[in-house]
């Protein structure tokens, strides 16, 4: 006779079955999203996964953790396409254009699942690490803080505006391309906006710089950081 599986086994089993389950039904739900828009219903993502709208909390809590775990997957997607954010390299312009572009490129190319996580922002997302709108927005202003005030260090300056600037530039690109992306322009526009998001926010770094006594060639390669 086969002795029973101990229960932490039959646990960590059914614990991998409901990550699983729950990972198919997010995919289900962000195609429902990116198809019908961020008012969506759960009766649309259960129709989508081919289950009854009843099973779809065996898999999670409530409708608050089902939110939460489309919105971490939508950031998780925001933060893999800021990779030029994350590890910059070149000019300053060329960082800025890369980072920009990305950002509105993929906005271009999802509005519907940007639509889902804004609408589903909750006030403690800032406080989580990067599983929500406010998580994400932290994080770009935090290491933006943390590059201006790297690459300013290496010039002998140190400058209390670094956290400031950073959130000004999150606070321009994230409202000018979300107005542009919710304006329904054609994806062709978005090299206008990138265009025009790159020398405004390379206009506010100057401005900053110059005022700290610093002056810097937009288009000299910068050390990279390690």
């Amino acid at each position: 006779m086969t002795s029973p599986e101990p229960l932490s086994g039959q646990a960590a089993r059914w614990a991998g079955q409901r990550e699983r389950r729950q990972a198919e039904f997010v995919d289900s739900a962000l195609k429902v999203i990116a198809e019908q828009g961020p008012a969506a219903s759960l009766e649309d993502f259960a129709a989508e996964a081919g289950v009854a709208r009843t099973r779809v909390y065996r898999h999670f809590t409530d409708r608050a953790d089902l939110e939460h775990a489309i919105s971490g997957r939508v950031a998780a997607m925001i933060v893999a396409e800021l990779e030029p954010l994350w590890h910059p390299e070149g000019s300053a312009r060329q960082m800025i254009r890369a980072a920009i572009g990305a950002h509105v490129t993929w906005l271009a190319e999802n509005r519907n699942l940007y639509a889902y996580l804004r609408r589903h922002a909750r006030p403690e997302d800032d406080a989580t690490d990067l599983d929500g709108y406010g998580g994400v927005r932290r994080a770009v202003a935090e290491h933006l803080a943390g590059l201006f005030g790297t690459y300013l260090s290496l010039v002998g300056v140190t400058s209390e505006t670094s956290a400031t600037l950073a959130h000004a530039v999150v606070g321009m690109v994230e409202s000018v391309s979300e107005h542009w992306a919710q304006q329904g322009a054609e994806a062709a526009a978005a090299d206008l906006v990138i265009a025009q998001l790159s020398d405004w926010t390379w206009a506010l770094m100057a401005t900053a710089l110059a005022a700290v006594g610093v002056e810097l060639d937009p288009d000299l390669p910068l050390p990279p950081l390690v």
